[in-house]
């Protein structure tokens, strides 16, 4: 008996992006400070973890945007961790504007102080972890921008010391393209 094999498409020349064939990574939201004091909050949607201990996280982002300026003046960052109703802020915020106005305003996001970095955390966000830039990889056209994790809060009503409960209650959001979010494996579009 021969083994059914399956008929196979090459794709690599038909697809605008190779991401778009492999899973996504979360849509997070980066808070930075420029040096001259001015907030800024851009999504991400390569984000991952990269070191239990020490803690460390990793965004992937292009050298053009003011949030890699930001971190390289800075060394210092914020990751929030986004709830399911922000799908229309996580879309604005990845608007382009001027790097000399606060993305906070513009985005109605409401900023307060973290305990040891000047970039602010952003209260809508279910988790904000701080981090202080560790290492650059250059990849293509991104850069891989590794944080190590000096804090971190969450919302009192979705933390947990059972870890399932707590993974489940962190909603798993991902940008697929243009307008179009998956919330838990559900298709929105705003």
């Amino acid at each position: 008996m021969g083994l059914l094999v399956m008929e196979k498409l090459e794709i690599f020349d038909k697809v605008e992006k190779i991401v778009y064939v492999t899973q996504p990574s979360p849509v997070v939201l980066v808070s930075t400070v420029s040096s001259n004091g001015i907030d800024n909050v851009a999504p991400f949607a390569m984000f991952m973890n990269c070191s239990n201990s020490p803690a460390m996280v990793a965004i992937a982002i292009s050298k053009k945007s003011d949030t890699y300026e930001n971190i390289k003046d800075t060394k210092e960052f914020i990751i929030g961790i986004p709830k399911e109703d922000m799908l229309e802020k996580l879309y604005k915020a990845g608007e382009k504007f001027d790097k000399n106005i606060s993305e906070f305003e513009k985005v109605n996001l409401t900023p307060y102080k973290s305990k040891q970095l000047k970039c602010m955390r952003i209260e809508e966000c279910i988790v904000n972890i701080d981090c202080i830039f560790e290492n650059e990889i250059a990849t293509g056209n991104h850069h891989i921008i590794v944080g190590k994790v000096i804090g971190c809060d969450i919302d009192k009503d979705k933390y947990s010391d059972d870890k399932v409960l707590l993974r489940g209650n962190i909603p798993n959001i991902y940008h697929i393209t243009g307008n179009k979010f998956m919330i838990d494996g559900e298709y929105n579009e705003i």
